[in-house]
């Protein structure tokens, strides 16, 4: 299907805004933020603690955020966030005690829990669903080459400077990131336009999207991901620092993880496009649960990157598609509240899974808390089959 050099002009500029936001918020997290921590004293538990702290934003507002855009647009909502982005990173230059970084990352949060929902939402109206996965992974690529350069220039930064120089970089690319966002083509033609407005209130479109158990499902697929993804982002630092890794090196792990799921998106999105949702989420979520349930029985640097790059790979597979999927369960009014109550679920695992992870890691061992993210994947992957995706596959399929 053919794509308008417009509708590819809106792309490319949205996904430079994202990706100059997402460089700036992951680099204060990865490999900074739980280094950051240690530094200032946190234990495991602690450590957890504060990196669930910045997805609990996500839990309250997302769903919120993306249903308002539906009733009054995208630009506006997605400017309020950059202006977090832009703000946020300066907090970080008077922390000096560890308990202070819980209010920073809390505050911090709202940018993305605003900003994804909404922007994926932007690009779903854009585009036919013959296409949609395709041009949201595109999309989710942008994002990831943010999340790639970051961990690779955090831990350089922190290598040959210290934290105070990690922060001021994040500065820089979150204000970026607000100027750019005036440079979004927003105007296109109707023939174009993919989504419709919702003539209902907010709280109808949330409850709409609420009551379909095919999205909730999907949804929660999510949330098992990217459990699994903040125990990696928060203890493979952790870990790898235990065995011996210098900051520089837990970057290289940690970025090529990125750049995996950077170049598989696309891949990703246009197979779910052609061959289903259905496979891809289960799929993912099964191969992703064996990468991750190998990470810390091992100590060698390029098997751990290989298990990196394999996580990687399988993160891209599954919300490649969970994205595409909600918003074709959703409806053309709902984009914004089916990716809404979507973000809201995956942050609801995005920030319990460091939190647990660190008990469990205090208690037991990494192997035990990187078994536990293991499983929760697998019986997602079951569940899902079992409910949604053999029956969406079953219609794909017709």
């Amino acid at each position: 299907m053919d794509v308008s050099p417009r509708s590819r002009a809106f792309l490319l500029t949205i996904g430079l805004v994202a990706a100059l936001a997402i460089l700036s918020s992951t680099m204060s997290k990865n490999p900074a933020l739980p280094l950051l921590a240690d530094h200032l004293g946190a234990d495991a538990v602690q450590i957890g603690l504060i990196s669930a702290i910045s997805p609990i934003p996500g839990i309250l507002v997302s769903s919120f955020a993306g249903a308002y855009s539906d009733r009054k647009g995208r630009e506006k909502v997605l400017t309020y966030s950059l202006i977090i982005f832009a703000t946020a990173p300066f907090l970080y230059l008077f922390v000096n005690e560890a308990w202070q970084l819980i209010p920073v990352r809390f505050y911090h949060g709202f940018a993305t829990a605003i900003f994804m929902p909404v922007a994926m939402a932007a690009v779903a109206d854009r585009f036919d669903p013959a296409v949609r996965g395709q041009m949201l992974g595109t999309y989710s690529s942008f994002t990831m080459v943010g999340r790639f350069i970051a961990p690779f220039m955090g831990g350089l930064l922190l290598f040959v400077a210290n934290f105070e120089s990690v922060y001021l970089a994040c500065a820089i690319a979150g204000v970026l990131a607000l100027l750019m966002v005036f440079l979004i083509p927003w105007g296109i033609e109707e023939a174009h336009v993919k989504a419709k407005k919702f003539e209902g209130t907010m709280m109808q479109a949330l409850s709409k999207v609420i009551r379909d158990k095919g999205i909730m499902i999907t949804s929660g697929m999510e949330g098992c991901q990217y459990f699994a993804m903040g125990a990696f982002e928060t203890f493979v630092p952790i870990y790898a620092q235990s065995i011996g890794f210098n900051a520089l090196e837990i970057g290289i792990i940690m970025g090529i993880q990125v750049v995996s799921m950077l170049l598989a998106k696309p891949i990703m999105g246009r197979i779910s496009d052609r061959k289903g949702r259905g496979p891809s989420i289960s799929i993912g979520l099964l191969a992703g649960a064996a990468a991750i349930a190998f990470i810390p029985f091992v100590s060698s640097f390029v098997i751990l990157c290989a298990l990196s790059i394999a996580f990687g790979i399988t993160v891209a597979t599954v919300t490649a598609s969970t994205s595409a999927l909600v918003t074709e369960l959703g409806g053309a009014t709902a984009h914004g509240s089916s990716i809404g109550v979507l973000s809201s679920v995956m942050d609801i695992g995005h920030s319990v899974g460091p939190f647990l992870t660190g008990i469990i890691v205090t208690l037991y061992s990494f192997q035990f808390g990187f078994s536990i993210a293991a499983c929760i994947m697998l019986v997602g992957a079951v569940i899902f089959w079992a409910t949604v995706g053999r029956r969406h596959q079953r219609s794909h399929a017709v």
